[in-house]
This record gives C-alpha cells, structure tokens and sequence, in this order.
C-alpha cells in the first residue's frame, strides 16, 4: 500500500504543480521573456516537426571579482540572479532603498544570486577604493558577486547584452538605464526594475518566487516523464 501510494505521489504530484503554476495563476505570470527571439524546427513528442520559439540568452562572461580573482558566469548556471550595472554617479541615488529593503526582508531575496557590473581599470581589475556589493549590502559572498569591467567595454556590455533592443517591442520594457535585470535559470531575461521604488522591488521578488518555483515545477515534470519511459 505504501509503495502503491509513493509511486502515486511520484506521478502526480509534479503534474499538479506544474498545472498551478503553469494554469492554474495566469494573473500571477508577470516575467515574459525579453529580447530578440527567433523561431527554430524541433520535434513534438510524436516525431513530427513543428515551429518553437528561441529566446534571446544571456552569452558567458568572464570579469574579475573583488581580489581581482576571475568570474565565470559558469557558476551562476542553474540559479535565476539580478543583474544590476553601477557607477560611481549612480550609488548614491540607484542602491539605498534596494539596500534597506535587503536588510528589513532578506529572507524574501534567498531564492536569487546576485551580480554586481561595476567599471573597473582599463584591464578590468579593481580601482582604489572600489565596492564590494557583497559586504556593502550584507549579502553573503557565495550569493552576491562584484565584478569589475574593463572602462571601455562597461557601456558595451550593459546595451548590448542585457538591454538589447527587441525590434518586436514598440518601447523598450526598462524604466531607467540601472534598473535591475532578472535573469532566469536558463539565462533568458525575464524582467527589468526600477530599484528606486519599492513597489518595482515588491514586482520583482513575486517574479523571483514565481519563476523559480515554476521553473523547478517543469523540470520536475520534465524528470519524472524521463525515468516513466525509463521503466
């Protein structure tokens, strides 16, 4: 009887949550996907070809982070992060309530990385008295990672990769030039925030939540139709 009731569990269970989060709270999704996208030829399940969508995706990058230690966005695979590009003009006016928010309701922010796009030297290291997010905001240094881009390359990066114009949008979904960007598992771009006000950071954490626990709903889904056919 056990057993009966554990495969049970096994076989709906990740049906049903997939069903609620991918059906069941449509008012909830509020994390489309961003950026240019281009339609490719896959299979369906019976071997017959159909048309899919392929989102824009973030490439790798390789920074130095603070100690001048280098970063592979390698380490962020599997985790949904924000994104948040920094300059010195910017600190003062862009990180406070972010910061303060953090600080009053970090539990809420546990299911992110984050990483921090700060200008560094012509060569990407460090300059003097550069930040470190990760103290600075009192996040852990296993979660939040400053990296430091080479001057000439800051803007390049922050307009050409994680603002990248979609011709298929009439405006550009971003408020302000720093606001923050939420990448998801995969490394599509699922969201832009403005960080100044709370009601853009309170959006962004229900995003957060929604997309990681959906996300891991279908690949759920996904692993058990796999050890199904398995057996």
């Amino acid at each position: 009887m056990k057993k009966r009731l554990t495969l049970i569990t096994v076989l709906i269970l990740p049906v049903l949550i997939y069903i609620y989060f991918a059906l069941g709270v449509p008012r909830t999704f509020r994390a489309p996907f961003f950026g240019p996208r281009h339609a490719i030829q896959v299979k369906d399940k019976n071997g017959n070809p159909k048309t899919d969508t392929a989102y824009y995706s973030i490439p790798e990058f390789h920074f130095n982070t603070t100690g001048t230690q280098q970063f592979d966005s390698k380490t962020l695979d599997g985790n949904l992060y924000l994104a948040l590009f920094v300059n010195p003009d910017s600190m003062a006016s862009t990180l406070p309530i972010f910061a303060e928010d953090i600080r009053l309701n970090r539990m809420s922010y546990n299911f992110a990385r984050f990483v921090f796009f700060f200008p560094g030297d012509s060569s990407g290291n460090p300059l003097p008295n550069a930040p470190n997010f990760a103290t600075e905001m009192k996040l852990g240094f296993d979660t939040a990672f400053t990296l430091f881009v080479p001057a000439q390359s800051f803007d390049t990066l922050h307009d050409n990769q994680f603002f990248i114009a979609d011709a298929s949008r009439k405006k550009n979904p971003w408020q302000s030039w720093s606001d923050a960007v939420l990448i998801d598992r995969l490394g599509r771009i699922r969201g832009y925030y403005n960080i100044r006000y709370a009601a853009e950071l309170k959006k962004m954490k229900e995003d957060i939540r929604f997309i990681k626990f959906r996300d891991e709903a279908v690949e759920t889904l996904e692993n058990s139709k796999v050890e199904q056919k398995r057996k």
